[in-house]
């Protein structure tokens, strides 16, 4: 690994400003800042020649962003709008993709590259259902019952919810093509990613208002997204 590539550093730069922008912008506090650092610069390493696929956390951050303005004074009508992220965002949606890498560093083992790209995608495809679900859907559906519950109710789904993720999941998954990668992946994350998303709205929909935080659930729930991806790569033979 050159750590002198110009497109190395150039990466390298445009995490750190989309960080330091973010923050500027009141998007991310302090403790988010030092958090996605962290990840990112663990990520980075971790990933080795690999580390073009950094750019799966990077494109997640900015349309995470992007996607979280979308219909933006309707879901504050609501009282649903997401506010200023912390470092437990960061670890909800960041944490598994940081394990799959570390685990990848210690062992060179590429279905867990698999891994780092299912947790990301179902990262984008759970903030995609949200953010875009919320904004149209006045009476969601409990994923459990199928009963009307209100906006912001966790583990509610509704159609424009569900075709929000498939698309989340897709915008991650098509980046390691970009790079050279199987097309072949895209499916597997894009799936990867909208399962991890159903995970996390059952989870919701059943221990999570007892038991769990929501940061949590979307740890549960990435790590789920990446285990799946690394399955459907190995029922398929195909891996990053």
């Amino acid at each position: 690994m050159d750590y002198l590539d110009p497109c190395f550093l150039i990466t390298v730069f445009v995490a750190i400003f989309s960080i330091l922008y973010a923050y500027w912008r009141k998007k991310i506090d302090l403790s988010a800042v030092i958090a996605s650092g962290t990840v990112g610069f663990i990520v980075l390493f971790s990933l080795g020649d690999d580390w073009p696929l950094i750019y799966l956390i990077l494109a997640f951050f900015g349309v995470g962003n992007f996607i979280t303005k979308y219909r933006y004074s309707i879901k504050k009508r609501y009282r649903v709008a997401e506010g200023v992220r912390t470092f437990r965002n960061v670890f909800g949606n960041g944490g598994a993709a940081t394990v799959f890498s570390i685990f990848f560093f210690i062992t060179r083992l590429p279905p867990l590259l698999l891994g780092l790209l299912g947790a990301m995608a179902t990262a984008s495809a759970d903030t995609f259902a949200t953010e875009v679900g919320q904004a149209h859907e006045k009476n969601p559906r409990l994923i459990t019952t199928l009963k009307r519950v209100k906006v912001g109710r966790s583990g509610a789904i509704s159609i424009y919810g569900l075709t929000a993720a498939l698309i989340g999941a897709s915008i991650i998954s098509i980046i390691p093509p970009f790079f050279g990668k199987s097309w072949a992946i895209l499916p597997i994350g894009t799936l990867a990613g909208f399962l991890g998303c159903l995970v996390d709205s059952f989870i919701g929909a059943t221990i999570e208002r007892k038991k769990l935080d929501k940061h949590v659930t979307n740890f549960i729930a990435t790590t789920c997204g990446g285990l799946v991806a690394i399955l459907l790569g190995n029922q398929f033979g195909i891996f990053i």
